[in-house]
């Protein structure tokens, strides 16, 4: 996302989610949130597991 090419619109398509969820995620020069922590260490958990 820091990329100038990035475009946010097409980038949110191809994830199938909102700009809302990608900004909650993620902030606009790239770096994740703590909410995207968040959700990393939950699916980091869910594949250890298996």
């Amino acid at each position: 996302m820091s990329d100038p090419e990035t475009q946010v619109g097409d980038l949110c398509s191809e994830l199938g989610i909102s700009r809302q969820t990608l900004y909650r995620h993620v902030i606009p020069e790239g770096k994740i949130r703590p909410d995207g922590e968040k959700l990393l260490a939950q699916k980091t958990r869910k594949i250890s597991q298996n």
